[in-house]
């Protein structure tokens, strides 16, 4: 799912416009699936999966503590069944999006946060090749 993911980003079907991607940051809270560097200088962290839409929901709220905006992206199917928990989404601020079509499609939008860990933020821009703050 993570090379479909990045395929993605890099082909224009996603709704972002990502100038550079990584994949599998590791950080003192864990390894998150992709990360990307918007044209706004802020970073997108995304954690893909085939089918545990739970255990990629919590992973994404950890990535809020670097990633300016967090997202779980799972096939279409199972986006579906997860959207159905919308208020897990919300209350935590992680966005949802399923792959469609050859598309990735947001399904609830993820909030804009101020990271709690600048220093972490700095080494997933550097990790980039990005602007460090």
């Amino acid at each position: 799912m993570v090379d479909r993911v990045i395929e993605l980003l890099a082909s224009g079907a996603s709704p972002w416009k990502a100038s550079n991607t990584a994949t599998e940051f590791d950080y003192c809270n864990g390894r998150t699936d992709v990360i990307a560097l918007l044209k706004c200088n802020s970073i997108l962290a995304l954690e893909a999966k085939l089918t545990r839409w739970r255990d990629a929901l919590h992973q994404a709220y950890r990535n809020s503590c670097f990633a300016h905006q967090s997202l779980v992206v799972l096939p279409w199917a199972v986006a579906e069944v997860a959207c159905a928990h919308r208020d897990e989404f919300q209350r935590r601020g992680v966005g949802l999006c399923g792959v469609k079509d050859d598309q990735v499609v947001i399904m609830i939008l993820p909030s804009a946060v101020e990271p709690l860990l600048p220093h972490v933020t700095t080494r997933a821009m550097a990790a980039l090749d990005g602007p460090v703050a």
